[in-house]
């Protein structure tokens, strides 16, 4: 017997752990007479090239495992393979696990949909299809039985299930991002998300994940990361984990791996934060979800959270100043206006972390909003990511206009190209931090355009509003750090006929070529080594000189 697992990815660089954990399965609990192929994608890649390269495979069983990032492009490989091949078609993941009847009724070239965990309900269910025996007891299988859907009962699990790290899995790998999971389920119940629901918290044997650990480094990846809902549920097995990687960093852990975990911040221990305190820059990467900072939300919605604990941690993460630290927003939660949001948002972004990302609420299936709309009432997209159009208490133009305010948050602050600019226009020019976003994200006309345009409209828009002279010298700076290819826009241009002698001055001063900027207005000189170690932004690292110094 024939097996294709078949899964779409967002990106290349992503390497799904899914498909590998059935695989694992399979490899696990079904004979050596059935033969498996695991097959991967990308959602923007050709579906009909992907959907033959299936067919070619001529599978007895193909699966697809279901996202709200693939869902659509998914199906539509599912009927190209049915269209061509006599094979049974599973489908399984979150997206149609709390669906499974209306797949069925929507899909008839599904066959059937597995709910839950995969790695002993898959193989169980290929067994049965080999044997030709009846599947009507595999737990969280739902199927078609004539003119009526079944939906079996998902089964309980237990311990730690079968490793996804098989040898065909670093086969494929090739130097990709590479998950780990080390707990199953989370002991929250956040009324927007899927992760407590899933199952019962539980925690995969340590001695395995260890090895896990030490076999993923060892695997070309430059980044590791962490898949569990909440890295630190556990303190103590946190800390273990985290001093296990120091410990061996250097020696069975290449040094040019790092590691990223999603966090509790409120519940980080002081324990926990020395232990990252006293990492080697770069070694780790810490998300950390606020979501919104008004009480009222966080009760609505269920999430537990201490508020002025969790700022005070990140305010310590960040201080650090050797780990990428990420923390995330979500726009649309029930009893969030837009002046509640924007006093979130200004106090998440004055934290300083390395990226604030804004989300937008998703309505999920088997998500407590999704299932109970008068407690949880919007308006929502009915095609995936079901993201929310309006609420009671943002309109649907609010919104529009906070998703501009978005993609100016990522094209000026995240992408780490314009700190200067911010920092001048936030602290001398009277900006609140959502006040900038805000309204510049709806000022820009276009959503397309290089960093030089974009510079031009940052300085266009600000400079009324600013001392032009200081805005032009920060952009200057900004993209002097950013790029060493980058094209100065004439706009920003000024004749200067000190700059050779004082490049020449600065090479001689210093023994090395670099890019430097006179900044008259400032009185300084702004020297990037391009050469040299980016920081944390991923920007290259420049220094200011007094102009009093080339004389």
């Amino acid at each position: 017997m024939k097996v294709v697992i078949a899964c779409l990815n967002s990106k290349y660089i992503h390497s799904s752990l899914a498909p590998w954990c059935l695989a694992s399965g399979v490899k696990a609990y079904c004979g050596n007479d059935v033969d498996f192929k695991v097959m991967e994608a990308t959602i923007n890649g050709d579906i009909d090239e992907f959907a033959s390269r299936i067919i070619a495979e001529k599978p007895d069983i193909v699966s697809f495992s279901c996202y709200i990032w693939n869902v659509l492009k998914t199906i539509e490989a599912c009927s190209l393979v049915k269209e061509k091949l006599r094979c049974k078609i599973i489908v399984g993941g979150p997206e149609v696990s709390y669906r499974a009847d209306d797949v069925l009724n929507k899909y008839s070239f599904v066959d059937y949909v597995l709910c839950g965990e995969g790695e002993e309900t898959f193989p169980e269910l290929i067994n049965k299809i080999k044997a030709c025996e009846n599947y009507f007891d595999v737990a969280g299988l739902a199927y078609r039985l004539e003119d009526k859907i079944i939906i079996n009962d998902e089964k309980e699990y237990i311990g730690t299930p079968v490793s996804p790290y098989i040898d065909e899995y670093f086969e494929n790998l090739s130097g990709r991002i590479c998950y780990i999971e080390t707990s199953r389920g989370c002991p929250y119940r956040c009324a927007y998300c899927l992760s407590g629901r899933c199952s019962p918290l539980r925690f995969f044997d340590l001695d395995r994940v260890k090895n896990d650990i030490i076999k993923l480094s060892n695997s070309g990846t430059k980044t590791v990361k962490f898949v569990d809902r909440t890295f630190n549920a556990n303190s103590k097995r946190a800390n273990e984990i985290i001093s296990f990687i120091l410990e061996n960093r250097g020696e069975a852990i290449p040094e040019n791996v790092c590691f990223h975990f999603e966090i509790a911040g409120d519940i980080l221990t002081e324990e926990t934060y020395h232990l990252l305190s006293t990492a080697p820059e770069g070694l780790f990467q810490l998300e950390i979800g606020m979501q919104s900072f008004n009480e009222e939300t966080l009760k609505f919605i269920n999430r537990k959270t201490d508020t002025e604990r969790l700022v005070k941690n990140i305010e310590k993460l960040v201080a650090s100043g050797n780990m990428h630290i990420h923390i995330d927003l979500i726009a649309g939660l029930t009893g969030e206006n837009i002046k509640s949001f924007e006093i979130s948002f200004d106090i998440g972004y004055n934290l300083k972390a390395h990226m604030l990302q804004m989300g937008f609420l998703k309505l999920l299936h088997g998500a407590d909003m999704r299932e109970n709309p008068d407690k949880y009432p919007c308006v929502f997209s009915d095609t995936p990511p079901y993201e929310v159009i309006k609420t009671p208490w943002l309109s649907e133009e609010e919104l529009k206009s906070l998703k501009r305010c978005e993609d100016a948050l990522e094209r000026m602050y995240n992408s780490g190209r314009f700190l200067y600019t911010l920092d001048y226009l936030l602290n001398d020019c009277g900006y609140t931090p959502f006040r900038l976003f805000y309204e510049f994200g709806n000022s820009v006309k276009g959503s397309k355009m290089s960093l030089s345009d974009y510079a031009v409209e940052i300085y266009n828009h600000f400079s009324e509003k600013s001392d032009s002279e200081i805005l032009r010298e920060k952009l200057i700076c900004d993209m002097l750090s950013c790029s060493s290819a980058l094209q100065i826009p004439d706009v920003l241009k000024r004749k200067d006929k000190d700059y050779k002698k004082l490049k020449k001055h600065f090479v001689e001063f210093s023994g090395k070529y670099n890019k430097i900027a006179v900044l008259y207005k400032s009185g300084k000189v702004f020297v990037v080594d391009q050469n040299g170690k980016k920081d944390l932004h991923g920007r290259f690292v420049g220094e200011f000189y007094n102009l009093t110094d080339f004389e």
